[in-house]
């Protein structure tokens, strides 16, 4: 399935929010690298330290295109990343560190997703 900005797809979401999308919002390739999807994710849940969950859209998530297949299991149709989207992706791209880029997939929660990338980076399992 060819990926394009501004479709919507379902992931493996965490049990009731199966009502999550990941919004492609660009696709990006810099010189020979390989294509960048940078999606939203929408109606994402969040964990206070309270305990107390809210729902929320993470505006931007920079992926691999192989960590962001890894992640969708079924088109859903269109969708519009939210407002936010465009600033994101402007300081991303303008970061003087690099364009840094998740490498591992999705699964509704970005604390877990940053944990994975980490110990990946460090050769270790985020279990």
């Amino acid at each position: 399935m060819q990926l394009a900005a501004g479709q919507s797809w379902t992931y493996r979401a965490p049990e009731g929010y199966e009502a999550s999308r990941l919004v492609i919002g660009a696709i990006v390739t810099f010189d020979s690298r390989r294509a960048i999807v940078c999606a939203s994710a929408l109606g994402v849940p969040r964990r206070h330290q309270d305990g107390s969950v809210e729902t929320v859209v993470v505006p931007f998530i920079p992926m691999t295109e192989a960590a962001f297949r890894q992640s969708v299991v079924d088109l859903d149709g269109a969708g519009e990343p939210p407002e936010a989207f465009a600033q994101h992706l402007q300081n991303w791209s303008d970061d003087p560190r690099g364009l840094t880029t998740f490498t591992v997939p999705f699964e509704g929660h970005l604390d877990r997703m940053i944990a994975l990338q980490m110990a990946e980076i460090a050769g270790q399992s985020a279990a």
